[in-house]
């Protein structure tokens, strides 16, 4: 199984909460972690500028010849994810379970 790092953002993804995410991004890539999962399971807003981070997290670490997921996407962050049409670039589960059974069969 393949090592991973988890971020779970506090309620919202937003501009405010953006370094967090890429600070978190580059530290996991620099400490040879190869599957970076973000957990949605308390985030209960994103805009815009969290889906713009979200992007700019996928293209580092696809520049790593890495692999960024997202789990328990909700709710109104769900829809805007869906709304931008993200699913197609992001490898997503429902929650963290599925993910780890998905990682354990790889």
């Amino acid at each position: 199984m393949a090592n991973f790092d988890i971020f779970q953002p506090n309620r919202l993804l937003s501009a405010g909460n953006a370094g967090e995410l890429v600070a978190w991004t580059k530290q996991s890539l620099e400490t040879g972690v190869e599957v970076l999962l973000i957990d949605f399971c308390e985030v209960m807003f994103m805009d815009s500028s969290g889906l713009g981070t979200l992007v700019s997290a996928l293209k580092l670490v696809q520049k790593a010849e890495g692999r960024l997921v997202l789990c328990s996407l909700r709710g109104q962050a769900l829809m805007l994810f869906e709304m931008a049409g993200m699913e197609k670039l992001f490898e997503t589960y429902n929650n963290l379970d599925e993910f780890k059974s998905a990682l354990s069969a790889t």
